[in-house]
């Protein structure tokens, strides 16, 4: 768990500097920590499991949202594209 907990921290890191796939990766991770939490739930605190759960399904949510969103600006809403009157 704590390899995937640094390797997590490297991947969110990664996503400042690199592509919007890394998301998908970080999703993926996720995924792997859930699992593992979900084949150890007899030795986990009921309530440590159910708050790791819960953070890392959003978080995992919020990654693939995030490798979906476009930020680039259209034509049509680009600011430099204004009409010329002339």
């Amino acid at each position: 768990m704590v390899a995937l907990a640094i390797i997590l921290v490297v991947v969110s890191l990664a996503t400042f500097v690199g592509p919007a796939a890394i998301f998908y990766v970080s999703a993926v991770l996720g995924l792997a920590i859930d699992a593992i939490e979900l084949l150890n739930y007899s030795s986990i605190a009921q309530g440590d499991f159910y708050v790791t759960v819960i953070l890392v399904t959003l978080s995992m949510g919020m990654s693939i949202a995030a490798a979906r969103h476009r930020t680039a600006v259209s034509e049509e809403a680009n600011p430099m594209n204004l009409p010329v009157f002339g």
